[in-house]
């Protein structure tokens, strides 16, 4: 180990000490530019966060808006339904305010089912107008597919009838239609004038309004 001569001691002596010397000027200066260094990446990257924080929010604050925008197509969508099944609801009721009469088929299943039980004969009068003269068809139609028979037709001159007429009788049968009528849901009135015979009246379609 002490093999080596005096100057070659002193050789490495100083170069080991200039070495270390500067060894530590470049720690030194290293440790400096990365204080400097960091300060700057520090900076830059605050400002990315605060950049991508920003969009962030602003990401937040578009969807939450589209949302709410959302929120008010769904409302509008809801209303603009709810006034579209308003406005069919009242289209449907004026559909069956204006359509003719018509004896249904559970209508004439309930007078076929209540006439048949006591047969008999009756009278009908009838207004001169289309839609009462096709009305008057059904109801004859299912008085006679009930057994009924019918002894006189008549359309009377000089008067305005609505709606459907019992005119009042001695005649017993007219219970039985009375009943067929209010049970098959056909609303009927009862006439002042007084028949002889049932004679059911079939009058011009009540106002709609």
């Amino acid at each position: 180990m002490f093999n080596i001569s005096q100057n070659t001691a002193d050789s490495i002596y100083t170069y080991s000490n200039f070495a270390l010397v500067l060894g530590t000027t470049i720690a030194l200066i290293a440790t400096i530019l990365v204080i400097f260094s960091g300060s700057i990446r520090d900076k830059y990257s605050n400002e990315r966060i605060a950049v991508n924080e920003r969009l962030t929010y602003m990401a937040k604050a578009d969807a939450a808006k589209a949302i709410e925008n959302a929120a008010l197509a769904n409302e509008s969508a809801a209303k603009s339904n709810l006034r579209a099944a308003e406005v069919e609801k009242q289209n449907a009721e004026l559909r069956v305010k204006f359509a003719s009469r018509r004896i249904n088929e559970n209508q004439y299943k309930v007078l076929i089912q209540e006439l048949s039980k006591s047969p008999s004969s009756f009278n009908m009068e009838t207004m001169g107008d289309p839609e009462s003269g096709l009305f008057a068809a059904d109801i004859l139609k299912t008085f006679l597919d009930s057994g009924w028979a019918i002894d006189k037709k008549e359309f009377p001159l000089g008067v305005i009838w609505t709606g459907i007429i019992l005119f009042q009788t001695n005649d017993p049968a007219v219970l039985h239609v009375a009943d067929a009528l209010k049970k098959a849901g056909i609303d009927f009135k009862i006439g002042n004038e007084f028949r002889e015979k049932v004679t059911i009246m079939i009058g011009g379609k009540p106002p709609v309004f």
